[in-house]
C-alpha cells in the first residue's frame, strides 16, 4: 500500500468517526468587508472608510462546530472537500442559562459544561453562526488536530435542526416582522419565564408553556399565531384532563382568546394588523394548509441540552 492509500484509508476512519455538532480543533474564520464594521472591530483591525479589507479571526475556545451533515461528512472529498464548521464561543453565564431555559436563538446554541470547553465561571460555550467558515477534510489528518464529541443523541438531534433552521427559515415579511411577530415574541417569552416562576401559572402562562411549536400563517396584514400542543406536552402544563382522557378544551380556548388580546395590545396603534391565535395539535391540520400557508416561528422555549 502506498503513503497515499494509507493517507486515505485513514482519512475514511476519520470521517467516520466525525458526527454533525462534532467539535474538531482546526479552523478559522475568514470575513471580507469594506470600511468600519462591526467584525473589523472584534477582530481589532482598524480599517479606513473606503478600505476594503480581509480578516481572519480564530476561536478563543479553540474549538470548531462541525455543522456538515453525517452523509456529506463521509462523502470522499473528491465530491465534497470540505466540511463546513462555525467557531465555538464564550458567552456569560446568564446568555448561556438564557439559552437553555428558552427563547431559540437563530445564532447560538449552548454546548454542555464540561471540563475542558469552560475554562472559567465567566465564559460558557455555544455554537455560533453568525460567521461560517470551511476546513478542507485532508487537514484532519494533521497530527495535532483533536475531536471531541460532548453532545449526547437527543443533543446532537437538537443541534441538527437548529443548524437546519437557522438557513431554513421562511422570511417573513418585513413589516409583520417588525410590527407584529417581534412585539408577540417578546411577550410570549416573558409569560414562558414567568411560568417557570410562578407557584399559580395562569392558563395563558399554561398555554404558552404547553406549545412545542409555533407557526405563523401571515396575509397582508391578517396574521395567524398558530400554537401546537401535543397531549404530553398539555398534560405537563396542566391543560390535559386525566379524568376524561382529553384536552381541557374550554381552559385551552379562553387561553387562547386572552393570549390573542393580550398580544393584539402591544400592535402599533393604528397599524390595521388583524392577529390571531390557533391552538391546535399537528393531527387536527390538513396537510395541505399546513403545507402551503404555515411557516415555522423559529421561538421555543426547549432545553437544548436536555437529556432526553
Amino acid at each position: 500500500m502506498t503513503s497515499a492509500e494509507a493517507g486515505r484509508d485513514r482519512l475514511e476512519q476519520l470521517l467516520r468517526t466525525l458526527g454533525q455538532g462534532d467539535l474538531i480543533s482546526l479552523g478559522a474564520v475568514t470575513i471580507v468587508g469594506a470600511g468600519p464594521s462591526a467584525a473589523a472591530a472584534a477582530a481589532h483591525a482598524e480599517v479606513g472608510d473606503d478600505t476594503l479589507w480581509s480578516v481572519t479571526v480564530e476561536s478563543e475556545a479553540g474549538w470548531y462546530v462541525v455543522l456538515s451533515q453525517d452523509c456529506d461528512i463521509v462523502r470522499d472529498p473528491a465530491e465534497e472537500p470540505c466540511i463546513v464548521v462555525c467557531p465555538l464561543v464564550y458567552v456569560p453565564a446568564s446568555r448561556w442559562h438564557q439559552l437553555r431555559s428558552g427563547p431559540y436563538s437563530p445564532r447560538h446554541f449552548p454546548y454542555p459544561d464540561e471540563k475542558g470547553l469552560r475554562p472559567d465561571a465567566e465564559r460558557w460555550p455555544v455554537a455560533s453562526l453568525l460567521y461560517v467558515s470551511s476546513v478542507d477534510k485532508t487537514a484532519l489528518l494533521h497530527e495535532s488536530v483533536r475531536q471531541l464529541s460532548p453532545l449526547t443523541g437527543p443533543q446532537r438531534s437538537r443541534f441538527g435542526r437548529w443548524v437546519a433552521r437557522r438557513f431554513g427559515r421562511t422570511a417573513h415579511d418585513d413589516l409583520v416582522e417588525r410590527d407584529v411577530l417581534s412585539a408577540a415574541g417578546a411577550r410570549i417569552r416573558s409569560l414562558s419565564k414567568s411560568f417557570a416562576k410562578a407557584g399559580s401559572p395562569t392558563d395563558v402562562m399554561r398555554l404558552v408553556a404547553a406549545t412545542e411549536e409555533w407557526y405563523v400563517e401571515a396575509t397582508d396584514q391578517n396574521v395567524k399565531l398558530h400554537a401546537v400542543l401535543s397531549e404530553a406536552s398539555a398534560n405537563a402544563a396542566g391543560l390535559w384532563d386525566n379524568r376524561a382522557g382529553d384536552w381541557h378544551h374550554e381552559r385551552i380556548v379562553n387561553a387562547s382568546k386572552n393570549l390573542r388580546k393580550d398580544l393584539a395590545k402591544r400592535l402599533p396603534a393604528g397599524g390595521g394588523y388583524v392577529l390571531n391565535v390557533n391552538a391546535t395539535s399537528l393531527d387536527r391540520v390538513p396537510s395541505s394548509q399546513y403545507v402551503s400557508s404555515w411557516a415555522v416561528w423559529t421561538l421555543e422555549g426547549d432545553d437544548a441540552l436536555a437529556s432526553e
